[in-house]
């Protein structure tokens, strides 16, 4: 077993702009020795309550009668509660309820737990409902919400857990681990997601990873900190950007984690292109500029269509980018695609020589930009399809603190919906998981394509 050292190169500056502060009414305090560092305990799980409140609010809210009707949605719920109630423990009982509402086969339509990362990333990001607020300032004690991690995710193979993201300035990037590295164990015992971290924050974790099949394994030694999803997304995309050099070509690179801060994507923007008066004023306008854009949309979670249409404003802000959008609720309305003009200075215009990176991690927002990227001419598109997750949602909290989501609206684009279909890319390029030591074939892709198709 081979033993790394991950803490040399790792600074408070990451707890000071990675981890949101978690002062509980300013966001721009510094982090504080007496934040909290686990969660409130979760109430006991009645499971008639539990099953009743999520039955009674996809029947409120679930925008497709049709696909309640086609599954028979009240006698599936009749089965499926005598079950609920009938199961070994709590854990099979949520089980069978998730698997209810995967039959309606929709995106944005799950009951998730605090094992999840998505509960956390869902809360910070969605909000807005009151029970959502109220779980906030019960659970979370002011702080916002957070969980204890490292900035790394994983995705389960074969009954292993394997890497597939890593936040660029987190601790788990100071630290060396790499996309495709099995996490093997965390403190001694077997990996979990949430789990291996919950209660740490402050101290530092013994990651033991394996990076190739039947090989040894090694220990990093990795600090727990707590991330803020909203904070810690659009920090890492602003600390991703940066100018990679090849084929004799300069171009720009930014990893867009989650749809939901144009702002963050704008300052990535203007690390690696600065307009030309910032260029003038700080002495560097004879740096050569940029020759081509590499967005990279491979992202965990979606945002809102507003973030998407700053996002695509900031690389061009002449144009429409969806035609005509149509909502499918209650209440049907439509709008164009076309922007507001606004007298914002904007980054060199992008359209035409910008490649995009997708895959199943490109969801809701991400598509949506993603579409609008493609009906706009921005570039070609690289990677694998994206999630087909395409629907506007609600989050509530139902008994036992866990969340279900909500598909509330569906969505649709000049008369094609997007949901169950997504974004195929123009030049699919896979990108293997298990053991892949941190090689992006589809990165390697998308910089030959960009060097031989745009100039400047």
């Amino acid at each position: 077993m081979q033993t790394r050292t991950a803490l040399k190169g790792f600074a408070v500056v990451f707890l000071m702009t990675f981890v949101a502060p978690l002062a509980p009414s300013d966001d721009a305090s510094p982090l504080r020795a007496e934040a909290p560092v686990s969660l409130a305990k979760a109430p006991e799980l009645d499971r008639a309550k539990l099953f009743d409140a999520v039955t009674t609010r996809i029947e409120e809210r679930f925008f497709d009668g049709g696909k309640l009707k086609s599954i028979d949605w009240e006698q599936r719920a009749i089965e499926t509660r005598k079950a609920v109630l009938a199961a070994s423990d709590d854990a099979e009982a949520v089980r069978l309820i998730q698997a209810m509402l995967g039959e309606l086969k929709t995106s944005h339509t799950a009951l998730i737990t605090p094992d999840e990362y998505s509960y956390y990333f869902l809360v910070d990001i969605v909000g807005g409902q009151d029970s959502v607020k109220e779980l906030i300032a019960r659970k979370f004690w002011g702080a916002g919400p957070f969980f204890a991690g490292i900035g790394a995710f994983t995705r389960e193979q074969g009954g292993k857990h394997f890497v597939d993201a890593v936040f660029e300035g987190s601790p788990a990037d100071y630290g060396g681990l790499k996309y495709g590295d099995e996490i093997v164990a965390v403190d001694g015992e077997p990996y979990r997601p949430i789990a291996s971290f919950s209660g740490k924050v402050g101290s530092v974790a013994v990651v033991e990873t394996r990076s190739r099949s039947g090989g040894d394994t090694s220990k990093l030694y990795i600090p727990v900190a707590p991330l803020r999803p909203k904070h810690a997304m659009s920090a890492a995309t602003i600390a991703s950007a940066r100018v990679i050099e090849h084929a004799g070509k300069r171009i720009g690179y930014v990893h867009v984690w989650g749809v939901h801060d144009a702002d963050a994507f704008k300052q990535a923007l203007a690390k690696i292109e600065p307009t030309e008066r910032e260029r003038k004023a700080d002495g560097s306008d004879e740096t050569p500029p940029l020759d081509a854009l590499i967005v990279d949309m491979r992202g965990r979670v979606g945002g809102t269509m507003g973030a998407a249409r700053q996002m695509l404003e900031a690389l061009d802000q002449r144009g429409s980018y969806w035609g005509e959008t149509r909502f499918s609720e209650n209440a049907q309305r439509a709008r164009r695609g076309q922007r507001e003009r606004t007298d914002a200075a904007s980054m060199p215009p992008f359209r035409g020589r910008t490649v995009l990176l997708t895959n199943d991690g490109t969801r809701s927002a991400g598509e949506i930009f993603a579409q609008g990227f493609r009906q706009g001419g921005f570039g070609p598109i690289v990677g694998t399809p994206t999630a087909g997750a395409v629907s506007a949602a609600a989050a509530y909290v139902v008994p036992g603190d866990l969340l279900l989501y909500v598909a509330v609206t569906g969505l649709a684009f000049d008369g094609k919906s997007l949901e169950g279909s997504g974004v195929a890319p123009d030049h699919r390029v896979e990108r293997p998981l298990a053991y892949a030591g941190g090689a992006d074939p589809v990165l390697d892709a998308a910089l030959d394509l960009a060097a031989k198709q745009f100039t400047r």
